[in-house]
């Protein structure tokens, strides 16, 4: 084995540890609810803060993508003491040894999301798409899938371990989260290509090189703008970038996809806690193990969807020129069944574990199929700031679907209600977004 093939590993293994501790922001609502009767928080003001952690994740990776693609991968130091200061805080704030303002608690668990953007973004989404050429459905795949899986391995720790102590386990997600990133920015690094690598050869999951003279149609079926530029590496970035029309449709469905997806992960707590006062069964478990359940659950399929949609499309595009497009489409449709399960189907908390997984699987395949279609229609030269452009989107989405839940929710609250009457009507809302959404991708298929 040869220096080049063990720091490959080595950087690609540090990959994967760091991204197994950049996904906390969806551990949100795992203790979002305790958080908001100890600090006495409307349902606007928690949707608030657990939005404000989406806001630092995603606003954060325009930057450092940015940062990435034109000073080179970054080894994230910075981020592992930024991601304790967050959790710190926010623990100390809980505890009652900091001042109990919402807008404070916003502000750490932005700091906690910027951290994460650092993590997984700066050196690890760009080092990797830098470093490994061909499969990259799969090598982008496994990272984002971990990132996914992160909260369910604190859930699961949170129910063996600390139980209802929340203080302990906001304590001990900063430290291990700081630690971990720390660790694994140590081996991070980019590898140049070996002399005798041919840089222009169209790799095998591109399709058979010797017949793309012939079937630019076939070859590009998925990259439709895009078509003329078989011989030279795509590199579209910058204001052609954002006048590009399928970036514009991208950064559209995007941002309704994931706002109704974000919606239910910030707030499935809020959801159990209703339908739990209308249960009547007294077996049933306490509401915080209910709420890691929906958590774990969630981040397990969330991890499957993104490790298997990589590995799935790739398959997909070489053996049955099937474009990466239709699995984005298909990502869409998991979040809108959702959405119509929770409508037409959920009215307790036996059923409600259909949604959440529906949620994780569209919610995983999404955000593991997307970056892969943003470096293969636009290029990988400047991956890193156009990833980072269409990443942001969901901040707002997620923001604009948070605020009408938490609006509603407090409005029903207001009133005594009880089970799904909290917060049904703004899954109208969201059905309807989802379904446009699945329209207007239907264009970027074709």
């Amino acid at each position: 084995m040869n220096l080049r093939v063990i720091k490959l590993t080595l950087s690609f293994i540090a990959a994967l540890l760091i991204s197994s501790v950049c996904g906390t922001q969806y551990l949100f609502s795992a203790y979002s609810t305790t958080l908001a009767e100890r600090l006495n928080f409307s349902s606007i003001q928690i949707n608030t803060i657990g939005s404000a952690a989406n806001y630092g994740v995603y606003l954060g990776k325009p930057i450092f993508g940015y940062i990435a693609d034109n000073f080179g991968g970054r080894r994230p130091f910075f981020a592992a003491f930024i991601i304790f200061i967050g959790y710190f805080c926010l623990a100390m704030t809980y505890e009652g040894s900091l001042r109990p303002s919402f807008l404070l608690c916003a502000f750490y668990m932005f700091l906690a999301g910027m951290a994460s953007a650092a993590g997984k973004f700066l050196c690890l989404l760009a080092l990797i798409a830098k470093n490994i050429t061909s499969f990259r459905g799969i090598s982008l795949g496994a990272p984002i899938a971990l990132s996914g899986l992160s909260a369910a391995i604190y859930s699961e720790i949170n129910s063996l371990w600390f139980k209802n102590d929340t203080y302990h386990f906001l304590l001990f997600l900063a430290i291990s989260a700081g630690l971990c990133i720390f660790i694994g920015s140590w081996f991070l690094v980019v590898v140049p290509p070996s002399i005798n690598q041919d840089t222009t050869v169209v790799t095998l999951e591109e399709g058979n090189s010797s017949s793309c003279s012939t079937k630019q149609n076939d070859k590009f079926e998925d990259t439709p703008l895009l078509q003329n530029k078989i011989n030279e590496e795509i590199d579209i970035g910058g204001w052609d970038f954002i006048n590009n029309i399928d970036a514009k449709l991208l950064a559209i469905t995007m941002f309704f996809f994931s706002g109704a997806g974000l919606m239910y992960i910030n707030n499935v707590g809020t959801i159990i806690e209703s339908l739990y006062s209308s249960h009547s069964s007294s077996t049933l478990p306490p509401i915080y193990k209910l709420q890691n359940t929906h958590v774990f659950v969630l981040s397990i399929f969330s991890c499957l969807g993104r490790l298997s949609i990589g590995f799935i499309s790739d398959m997909a595009r070489l053996l049955f020129k099937i474009p990466r497009s239709f699995f984005f489409i298909l990502s869409g449709v998991w979040i809108f069944l959702a959405q119509l399960l929770i409508l037409f189907y959920v009215d307790d908390l036996d059923k409600l574990l259909i949604v959440t997984i529906f949620v994780g699987v569209g919610f995983g395949n999404l955000y593991s199929i997307t970056p892969i279609i943003v470096s293969e229609w636009f290029g990988t030269k400047r991956f890193g700031s156009n990833w980072g452009m269409i990443a942001c989107i969901p901040a707002f989405g997620g923001q604009l679907f948070n605020l009408l839940f938490g609006y509603n929710n407090d409005q029903h609250k207001r009133n005594e209600c009880t089970g799904t009457d909290c917060y049904i009507t703004v899954y109208y809302f969201s059905s309807c977004a989802c379904l446009l959404s699945i329209c207007i991708s239907l264009s970027l298929f074709y």
